[in-house]
């Protein structure tokens, strides 16, 4: 970065640029696998609930969260993507704010 500051180059930055396609990408498969996660783990306590804890009511409920997760777990990983800060806008001025016209009287056209 001291090379930049030598050669006097300025640096833009970009206040309405969006995150890379990697980090998109990374983020939307560390989504997918939390959610994957919780699916085994729904799945593992709807077999232990329903043969160990002989709980029905518990079991089902996993088993529901198990059989939901991977169709919701796809539409997040396949949502568009996420913006991190709004566009900048375009302010307008009034017109009653302009300049009033000329009265140089050799400007007639």
């Amino acid at each position: 970065m001291a090379s930049d500051q030598s050669t006097g180059d300025e640096v833009y930055r970009i206040s309405g640029a969006g995150r890379s396609l990697s980090d998109d990408v990374s983020a939307r498969t560390r989504r997918y696998l939390i959610s994957m996660a919780v699916r085994t783990a729904c799945f593992i306590g709807c077999v232990v609930s329903f043969v160990v804890l002989k709980n029905v009511i518990l079991g089902w409920i996993l088993f529901t969260g198990a059989l939901l997760l991977p169709y919701v777990a796809v539409v997040i990983a396949n949502g568009k993507p996420q913006r991190t800060a709004p566009l900048p806008t375009t302010t307008l001025l009034d017109p009653r704010q302009s300049l009033p016209p000329s009265s140089d009287p050799t400007n007639s056209a």
